[in-house]
């Protein structure tokens, strides 16, 4: 599987911007892109191809940290509200709750608003230039709000999504969201599989086969409830059965009050206790299985939308992984030439 964008390069990049609120977009982003394209039909893939611009070689690993990157341009501010969602009742770690309202500019109302573009387009074809370039952008940023809303941190309201909560992680000082979005992903790269993120993306692949494998065609079954009326782009998504991202947001708020936020002390050290228990096995390996659920519900919406026959050869909307998830030769000698220094 090729990668332009490497995980060795976006790896650098986040050790380098450690406390920077967009740094789990270069290395978590890019991974949940990897996963998800190894889950795509043939038919899905090709398309993707075609509607990605030619530098991104067709992988979603290159697409998925775009939103980040553009984020601070003025004619993209509007979309900074939808990296993340505020349910007015949420207080972790006492009480997790997620009452989601309808109409709000947020990380929820855009996946919605992403795949009914997408499907749009699928049933009307783009007319002109515009219309593809905002086809092309609709599918940019669904790829990375999937991303954003597995993170817990990004459906959780106190402390502006943990921003604003101060932590010790080893000598560094920190705070609570940029643990999740970057400081236990880098560490448990390093420490479990010698700072190679290829070993990293492997593991996860072969979680999904064994330790999770009951559960997987369950991650990609979703309530009808996310389509009913009152939800503004329910006339499209519901067509797409695979895409509930209020679902979503709710089981994954819940790990606010079971993981995240549990005991939460400023100086408390992150990086002993409570790193072991989420990245390791008496969790499941929960940061992993955040990474593989994007990547698998994000493959599973993507062939419901450009590949709607694939359902009736997949397995509970997933298309089983078929291929190797290989980087390049040229990552190779990039990685053992870095790590060599």
């Amino acid at each position: 599987m090729r990668f332009t964008t490497t995980l060795l390069a976006a790896t650098t990049l986040v050790l380098l911007n450690a406390n920077s609120a967009q740094a789990y977009g270069v290395l978590g982003h890019t991974l949940t892109g990897q996963i998800a394209q190894l889950f795509l039909t043939p038919k899905t893939a090709s398309q993707i191809s075609a509607i990605l611009p030619d530098s991104y070689e067709g992988l979603l690993s290159n697409a998925a940290p775009w939103p980040d990157k553009i984020r601070f341009l003025d004619q993209y501010k509007w979309a900074t509200p939808m990296h993340f969602v505020n349910p007015p009742n949420d207080k972790p770690p006492e009480v997790c709750q997620f009452d989601y309202i309808y109409g709000g500019q947020d990380n929820v109302n855009a996946i919605f608003n992403t795949t009914a573009t997408m499907k749009q387009f699928q049933l009307t074809p783009p007319a002109n230039v515009k219309d593809e370039k905002t086809r092309e952008e609709a599918l940019k940023f669904f790829v990375h709000f999937m991303g954003d809303i597995h993170q817990p941190l990004h459906d959780s309201t106190p402390f502006r999504g943990g921003n604003d909560a101060p932590i010790k992680f080893g000598k560094t000082k920190s705070n609570l969201h940029s643990l999740w979005d970057t400081l236990l992903l880098t560490k448990d790269v390093k420490e479990r599989f010698g700072d190679n993120p290829q070993a990293y993306l492997d593991d996860t692949i072969k979680l999904t086969k064994t330790l999770w494998k009951s559960e997987v065609a369950n991650w990609t079954s979703c309530d009808p409830a996310d389509s009913q009326p009152a939800n503004p782009w329910s006339s499209v998504t519901k067509q797409i059965k695979t895409v509930c991202p209020i679902q979503w947001a709710t089981v994954t708020n819940a790990l606010d009050c079971t993981y995240v936020w549990k005991d939460y002390s400023p100086t408390r050290d992150y990086s002993t206790d409570y790193f072991q228990k989420v990245t390791g096995s008496s969790s499941d390996f929960l940061y992993q299985k955040l990474l593989a659920q994007s990547g698998i519900r994000m493959a599973a919406v993507l062939n419901d939308i450009f590949d709607p026959e694939s359902s009736s050869s997949s397995e509970g909307g997933v298309v089983v992984q078929k291929r190797r998830s290989e980087l390049p030769p040229r990552y190779k000698r990039v990685a053992e030439k870095t790590l060599a220094h």
